[in-house]
């Protein structure tokens, strides 16, 4: 019998919110030095990449390196494998962190590739090409919410907070032997209901929204639209989403003008000097 116990959700709860502070930090810093070194454009452009690049140096620093992360250095906790008495495997370990920090970009691509081939394939009876297609773009409406469904899960039963952890079969232990704290855990049984309940509402509205969608693209075919310069923002190129307007008179998405001024004080058109407080949303701006 193991002298150390199986960690608690709350300990676990605790050490991911705390590593995620400090991967975001990681962000934020690698943002500014790509923003002085490329431009906002490609910070705007390659946001995610970037954010994705951010976990994996926290987690090749901490995790590969076969030391714990601050938040499980903090929270007093250590990974271990299947049998619980040993720490994950090089190979184990790369494949849970690829698979959390590109798993649900992967299965979308996967699906992707799925829809472009089926609809190109002359041997696919049109029937056949519906269903297919209706089916993968269900599934892929449905990845961002296997992330959701894995909390509900852990909520409940308190071993694996990601489901890339889940899948790979890492736990976590007291890195303390015997220490095993009493903490009453009705209350993360009521979270994994209430969680459970949102979740199902949203797939209800996933699983029901898809089908109308694809109705109204067959009654009305989509046209390639032409978007003019005044209709897209400066930042990111794209068109405007929640357009806001500055203090100058120039217009950018919310988002990325926010973002502009976390570590600029000046309007990225005119360089006149601007902060938060003197950027409205606009609504009903078409």
């Amino acid at each position: 019998m193991s002298a150390f116990n199986s960690s608690g959700p709350a300990e676990i709860l605790r050490a991911e919110q705390k590593d995620e502070e400090l991967y975001e930090r990681i962000h934020r810093q690698l943002c500014g030095f790509l923003l002085k070194l490329k431009g906002h454009v490609f910070v705007n452009v390659n946001k995610q990449n970037i954010f994705c690049t951010s976990q994996l140096l926290y987690y090749a620093l901490t995790t590969l390196s076969k030391l714990q992360t601050l938040g499980e250095e903090y929270t007093k906790i250590v990974q271990v494998g299947k049998t619980g008495k040993h720490i994950p495997g090089l190979m184990q370990s790369t494949g849970m962190i690829l698979a959390h920090v590109f798993g649900d970009r992967l299965i979308i691509l996967a699906l992707d590739h799925l829809i472009y081939y089926v609809q190109f394939n002359k041997s696919i009876t049109s029937q056949a090409k519906d269903q297919i297609i209706h089916i993968a773009t269900t599934v892929k409406s449905l990845v961002p919410l296997l992330q959701s469904l894995n909390r509900v899960l852990f909520y409940w039963d308190g071993s694996f907070y990601t489901w890339a952890k889940r899948f790979f079969f890492i736990k976590y232990i007291y890195a303390i032997p015997w220490y095993h704290p009493k903490r009453p855990l009705h209350v993360f049984k009521i979270l994994s209901v209430l969680t459970g309940i949102h979740l199902s509402v949203l797939v209800i509205m996933a699983v029901f929204k898809t089908p109308k969608v694809q109705k109204n693209a067959k009654k009305h075919p989509s046209q390639p639209i032409s978007l003019s310069s005044s209709s897209k923002c400066s930042l990111c190129l794209e068109p405007r989403q929640n357009t806001s307007l500055s203090f100058c008179g120039h217009l950018f998405c919310w988002y990325c003008i926010h973002e502009w001024l976390q570590t600029n004080n000046f309007c990225p058109i005119c360089r006149k000097a601007l902060n938060p407080r003197m950027v409205v949303p606009l609504q009903n701006f078409t």
